[in-house]
């Protein structure tokens, strides 16, 4: 058999093209920060009151009440009767153990109410409680 000898100053050296996998790795970074969701709850408006302290992450087992200045109640940001609260967060207990409760009330809201929201949560069998504050630089005054 005779094999052809190859010049090596003809030939080219194999190459990757990086162009195409940069492209599509473009695109799906894209296409994640487009389809990601974030949990915000729009049109309910609440001045939270303002702290110094160390901020909490948000746990995926978590479940988030938003007690407005005029009294109205968001669990997960649909709207709830504070009479329904203590059934509503039992049941979610049940069917995925929830294991911090994520209270953001406004800094007019009524005591009371956030004292029944806290009280609902323990009696639901939660034990982790999370006050929500903004940093004491961004408070509205």
């Amino acid at each position: 058999m005779k094999f052809e000898e190859r010049l090596s100053a003809e030939e080219e050296e194999p190459a990757l093209n990086l162009t195409p996998l940069m492209d599509i790795m473009f695109l799906l970074v894209i296409f994640f920060a487009v389809s990601t969701t974030f949990k915000v709850f729009p049109g309910i408006s609440v001045d939270l009151p303002g702290a110094a302290a160390e901020t909490i992450k948000e746990e995926p087992k978590s479940v988030t009440a938003i007690l407005t200045a005029k009294g109205e109640i968001y669990l997960d940001g649909k709207p709830i009767e504070q009479e329904g609260l203590l059934e509503a967060l039992r049941l979610r207990q049940k069917d995925a153990p929830v294991s911090l409760f994520i209270l953001e009330a406004d800094r007019t809201a009524q005591y009371g109410k956030v004292v029944a929201l806290m009280d609902a949560a323990k009696q639901a069998g939660i034990l982790r409680l999370a006050i929500s504050t903004r940093r004491e630089d961004d408070s509205v005054p």
